[in-house]
């Protein structure tokens, strides 16, 4: 099975760790685990990831999370439409020709014909996903499109123990407050808490369920700290 993904950039993991020191724990783990290659079809030059997919609900702002964690802006957001239809990755190298891979796969939930063809994607990419982040809104009440999403791709249990649940848009749960604090109020993270539980009820996740805000970065080491435990827990 050939699949593609189209890198947007392509840095030393230094440049990651910098931002999130979480990722400094990569290094030295090029000869543990699973690498899947890759093939460059311009150079044709070979090698060696670990991918890390960020997967969800439209609008939900998973490309403003990739864009956040990786410092740049090479992923494209809207609030009123979907801009992704493929994988794009901004990737780092660790060493050599081992290379990180941040990768954002397109939304669904935009129409059933596009979903298909989404989870279709979705598929592909999941055997080469050491980690699997799916973002859900912590402001969200309906969760259909994410459960349909799960059962249909994420019941295998050699996939759900890849799944790390992020719990974005922490500044927007109620109570609303306009401050510059990044950080939620008490009232907000009480409620956080009960997302957090509410999601644990609905998906049965088998690792944490990380509240974060790509808007204010609060939480950011949280999430990328959590992303890279499981990457390395599972080789």
């Amino acid at each position: 099975m050939k699949i593609v993904k189209y890198y947007h950039h392509r840095g030393k993991l230094e440049e990651l760790s910098r931002r999130h020191s979480a990722f400094e724990k990569i290094k030295g783990t090029v000869n543990l685990g699973v690498w899947h290659e890759w093939t460059d079809s311009d150079t044709k030059e070979i090698s060696c990831e670990k991918m890390m997919i960020f997967v969800g609900k439209t609008g939900y702002g998973k490309s403003t999370t990739v864009n956040v964690i990786s410092g740049t802006n090479y992923f494209q957001t809207s609030d009123v439409s979907s801009c992704t239809r493929v994988c794009q990755c901004v990737d780092y190298r660790v060493q050599g020709r081992y290379w990180l891979s941040l990768g954002d796969l397109p939304g669904v939930g935009e129409n059933q014909v596009r979903d298909e063809e989404y989870f279709k994607l979705y598929q592909d990419f999941l055997g080469y996903a050491s980690v699997i982040i799916h973002v859900i809104r912590a402001d969200a009440r309906d969760y259909s499109i994410d459960e349909e999403t799960t059962r249909r791709l994420f019941m295998e249990a050699s996939i759900k123990k890849r799944i790390v649940y992020a719990l974005g848009q922490c500044d927007k749960i109620e109570p609303l407050d306009r401050k510059s604090d990044p950080a939620p109020t008490e009232l907000q993270m009480q409620n956080s808490n009960k997302k957090i539980a509410e999601v644990k009820r609905v998906f049965s996740p088998v690792n944490a369920v990380v509240p974060y805000s790509a808007t204010t970065q609060w939480n950011l080491h949280g999430l990328t700290s959590e992303i890279v435990r499981v990457a390395l827990s599972l080789g």
